[in-house]
Formats: C-alpha cells, sequence, structure tokens
C-alpha cells in the first residue's frame, strides 16, 4: 500500500451514524470508503444500497490489516481512545473527525446544540417543537437516533433550516469547539466518568459546546455556580426551578425575568426535571428568536402539549392497582433520582436496578431511598448495587436473568405500589439498547396482567 493520502474520505464504523455520515459522503459526491470491525449481509447491502458506490469497502477490519492512507476518516463514538483499529486509523488518516464534525461542515446551516448527561432527547424534541411553533423549519436530531449527517442530507436537499442537535461528550472530545448559533448544558452527574476519568473532565468535554463566543448559551443555574471558573463568558441565559435563574419557576409558573410564560400545572411534562427541560428549550428559542418568542401564544401551546417519548417515565400498565413505569432511559443514578421524586411516595416503589458499570456513583441514589419498598438488581454491576442497598438498609432481591427479575418485581408490589423498570445504568450487558431493555420489560410485564387490567401508552403523570 502506498504512502500517499488518496484523496479519499474513511467512514470508520457502519452504525447508525457511520451509515448516515455514508449517505451524506453520497449526496456529496466524494469518493469515499466503507470500513467496519464485522462483516455480514447487513452491511453488504447497506453499501451496495448508496446512491453512490464506496470506492473500497474494509468489512472484517482487524488492527493488523493493512491500510492505505486517507485524507481524513469520519470515526464512530464507539472507537473509543485504547481500541488498536482506532489507533491503525489515526496512523493512516491526515485526519480524525467524528460523523457530527462531519456533518455540520457540509449542511451550511446554522444549528442549536445541545448536551448534558439527563434529559438530551426530551429537550432536543421539546425545543425543535417550540422553533416550529414560531415558524422555523427545525428538527431534532444528533444522538437521538436521527443522525447529523441525515439532517444535513434534508438541509442541502431544502427541507430543514435549523438543525436541533443532541449531542454527547462522547462526540465533542474528538472534534474542535463547534460553531452553534446557541447552546446548552442542562446539567452533569457521574456518567461516563470512566470514559473522561474525573467529573473536571467530564464538564470540560461538555463545556466545549459553549466555546464559540458567537453563540448564546443557556446553562443551568447550578452547573453556573459549581464550575463557574469553566462557563463561557459570552451572553448567556440561566435556568433552574428552583435557583435564582433568567428562566425559572416562580409561584407555580414558568417565568423569564419576573414575566410569566404558563402556569405549570397546564404542561403535559411533570417532575422538577422536566421543568428545567422546558426553561433550557425556552432559553434556547429567546437565544436565536428573540427574548418576546417565549410568550407567542403558539408556542405556549406547543410547551403545553408536549409529551415525552417512550422509555421515559412511560406508564404502560395498571395490573391489580399496581401502576408499571418503563423509564429504561434513566441510565444513571441522577436520572433514577428524577424518576423516584416523579412518581414514588413513601417506600412504595419496587425498582428494578442493574446492567452495565460505567463506574457511577451510587452514592447519589441516597435521595430517593425514601421511595424505596423493595429493590431488584440485575446486570453486570449487580454485586455493586447490592452492596450499596446493603449498607443502607434496603430489602432487595438479586436475580440472574432480566425475566426472573421482572419475575421478582411483580411478586413483591402490592396495590398501590409502583414497578419501576430505571435501572441507573447501560444496558449493553444484556440488551442491545435502553429500547430493547424497555420493551422487554413491556412485553414480560404484561404476561402477568389479566383482561380487566389497564393497558395504556403514555408518560407518566
Amino acid at each position: 500500500m502506498t504512502n500517499e493520502p488518496c484523496g479519499m474520505t474513511l467512514i470508520a464504523g457502519c452504525g447508525v451514524s457511520g451509515r448516515a455520515a455514508a449517505r451524506l459522503a453520497a449526496r456529496l459526491g466524494i469518493p469515499f470508503a466503507l470500513l467496519d470491525e464485522q462483516d455480514n449481509d447487513s452491511l453488504r447491502t447497506f453499501a451496495a444500497s448508496l446512491p453512490k458506490q464506496p470506492e473500497a469497502v474494509f468489512f472484517g477490519f482487524h488492527a493488523q490489516d493493512a491500510l492505505p492512507r486517507f485524507e481524513r476518516t469520519v470515526l464512530s463514538p464507539g472507537f473509543r481512545a485504547g481500541n488498536p483499529v482506532r489507533a491503525k486509523l489515526a496512523e493512516v488518516s491526515g485526519r480524525l473527525v467524528g460523523e457530527l464534525e462531519f456533518a455540520l461542515e457540509s449542511c451550511g446551516k446554522p444549528f442549536v446544540g445541545i448536551t448534558g448527561t439527563n434529559g438530551k432527547t426530551t429537550t432536543t424534541e421539546l425545543t425543535a417543537e417550540l422553533f416550529r411553533a414560531a415558524g422555523v423549519r427545525a428538527c431534532a436530531c444528533g444522538n437521538n437516533g436521527y443522525a447529523m449527517s441525515d439532517a444535513a442530507i434534508d438541509c442541502l436537499d431544502g427541507k430543514l433550516d435549523l438543525p436541533i442537535v443532541e449531542i454527547s461528550s462522547f462526540q465533542l472530545e474528538i472534534m474542535p469547539v463547534p460553531h452553534p448559533a446557541a447552546a446548552a448544558v442542562l446539567n452533569l452527574a457521574s456518567d461516563h466518568i470512566d470514559r473522561h476519568g474525573s467529573m473536571e473532565a467530564y464538564a470540560a468535554a461538555k463545556f466545549k459546546l459553549l466555546g464559540d463566543p458567537a453563540a448564546v448559551c443557556a446553562l443551568n443555574s447550578l452547573i453556573l455556580n459549581r464550575f463557574r471558573s469553566a462557563a463561557p463568558e459570552q451572553k448567556l441565559f440561566t435556568f433552574s426551578a428552583n435557583l435564582p435563574a433568567d428562566f425559572t419557576v416562580r409561584d407555580g409558573m414558568l417565568s423569564f425575568r419576573g414575566r410569566t410564560i404558563v402556569p405549570v400545572e397546564k404542561l403535559a411534562l411533570k417532575g422538577i426535571h422536566n421543568l428545567e427541560n422546558a426553561l433550557a428549550a425556552l432559553a434556547l428559542l429567546a437565544s436565536v428568536k428573540g427574548e418576546n418568542a417565549v410568550f407567542d401564544p403558539s408556542v405556549i401551546d406547543a410547551l403545553v402539549k408536549f409529551e415525552s417519548g417512550p422509555h421515559r417515565l412511560e406508564r404502560f400498565l395498571t395490573a391489580k392497582g399496581v401502576q408499571y413505569i418503563n423509564d429504561s432511559k434513566a441510565t444513571n443514578p441522577h436520572a433514577v433520582n428524577a424518576a423516584l421524586a416523579s412518581v414514588g411516595g413513601e417506600h412504595n416503589v419496587v425498582i428494578l436496578l442493574g446492567g452495565l458499570d460505567k463506574d457511577m456513583d451510587f452514592e447519589e441514589l441516597a435521595p430517593s431511598l425514601k421511595h424505596l419498598k423493595h429493590a431488584v438488581v440485575f446486570g453486570s454491576c449487580g454485586q455493586k448495587i447490592a452492596a450499596y442497598l446493603e449498607k443502607n438498609s434496603i430489602p432487595f432481591s438479586m436475580c440472574a436473568t432480566f425475566p426472573e427479575a421482572v419475575e421478582k418485581s411483580v411478586a413483591a408490589a402490592k396495590a398501590g405500589d409502583v414497578v419501576l423498570l430505571s435501572p441507573a445504568t447501560a444496558s449493553m450487558d444484556m440488551f442491545r439498547d435502553y429500547k430493547d431493555r424497555g420493551d422487554q420489560f413491556k412485553v414480560l410485564c404484561r404476561k402477568f396482567a389479566t383482561p380487566g387490567d389497564a393497558v395504556m401508552e403514555q408518560t407518566a403523570k
């Protein structure tokens, strides 16, 4: 193989984001190649389906395999820093870029960026809804399943004017400072410490989104107080449901600098965490469309009616007086606290906890222990969670399989209780993703229902 760059873009990793990047490369008409550590019919069929064929494919690739040099490599976030394939790609690439950076370079439109430990998907979807209500052709995209590269294609085709982009710390860590029209950091909790090493490094990755001095930023007041030295100095809107802020809750009302926007009780979204998501979305709208936009009746109507999607406090069944709630997207203790504050009374929640450990601090569950009647623990970090529960005298059951965990949780619940899947961990030890975990939970729970039980699909109120 030659050591001279071949002038091609390599798309490395053909998952959701990689396939979207390949579609964008084909739409741009640039020469590109595909690489993946797997080799199967699905990958081959995908490559053949592209409107412009790749110049080469490297499926079933191993670090010791030969590669030509590439002008750049669009790198999947799945290739962590210690991955030997990533090291090989760095050797043969003029530069490594993420799918997000590749797409933003190509779309030719401004964007709004949203990051944080929890609430990104809900806030991104709500922000897009508010912008559409204000007359802007906006769409939620990024780390929520609709990749930025697909949104870039829609921008190039004249179908979209403002991508509202959910962005993870994994995406931010390998890209230079982005240039959003507006950006928000929602919150920070002990998620992905295994990847970033410390809370300070994790915060620094998140704050990179706020690095453009021309961008208007929305920042949770709690984060501003904790990480003030690292916070941006440009125009800033603060938001908080319970601290002084530009956008806050005052006398039961969402308000902006003393002006009432809408009563909290009218919102379909419930819980303190969702109030902060709504306040962040309003701050982003004000950042781009001006402060008066948050008082537009069409915007307020969209805000009032908005409900979050599946796997986020999704109440799907009431059986024998027990409510069943799927909160599979709660992949860290901070999210579990938010869920239990929304649905828990005193000692009436049977919770399912466990999954893939990301070196998180389960001591953060302390504010929620008062809600727990019983915990059912499963997954690869089950022993770690069990040790914490035992130390705090919380009754629990250890289960080897997920079906066993669901069966134990049903058996532990009585009329008036809540069975809550809010696992505090990632899902990939036992499931494809959090959606698969939530879907399996619903199927297993419904096996215990009888014809007279209420089956529903809605967010927990």
